[in-house]
């Protein structure tokens, strides 16, 4: 199942530079599939719809990915209802694992929600980083660097 909400990427994979790194997206054209954090530079420059909101996004715009679709076919029903609350989370504000789970009506799941944003194979489109636990920052599957970095591009640093 994938979620619908409009068209604007070029199939394949793709490196685009960025201030903090470089990153990988991988789509069919249609759908995110993967997005990946890595620490060095690129290579090549991209040029889809997807690369070029990457590129202002990761230069401190802020941008919406609310057009692309995700695919969410391998995730659970449980995972996906984590990851489409997650990317109801604006620009510049950050939610706690706990307030995931409670939009989601299953309160004390906070740790459950935790593994599933463990799995989130679309970072920054499905802004799993906006996420943080009570005391801290929590996890982040790009690294706790790319979690600080993303947070403080956005002004929302805890």
């Amino acid at each position: 199942m994938y979620a619908r909400r409009g068209a604007g990427a070029m199939a394949g994979s793709e490196r685009i530079r960025t201030p903090h790194g470089h990153v990988v997206v991988e789509t069919d054209g249609e759908t995110v599939r993967r997005i990946s954090l890595k620490r060095g530079t690129a290579r090549t420059e991209a040029s889809s719809a997807l690369a070029a909101d990457l590129r202002r996004y990761l230069t401190g715009e802020a941008v919406t990915f609310s057009r692309y679709d995700v695919d969410y076919e391998s995730y659970t029903p449980f995972e996906r209802s984590v990851l489409e609350a997650t990317r109801e989370i604006p620009w510049g504000e950050t939610r706690t694992y706990g307030e995931i789970a409670a939009a989601i009506g299953k309160p004390g799941a906070a740790r459950a929600v935790g593994q599933a944003l463990g799995k989130n194979r679309t970072c920054i489109v499905v802004p799993c980083h906006r996420v943080v636990a009570t005391n801290g920052l929590g996890g982040f599957t790009g690294g706790l660097q790319w979690k600080r970095d993303l947070l403080a591009l956005e002004g929302s640093l805890p």
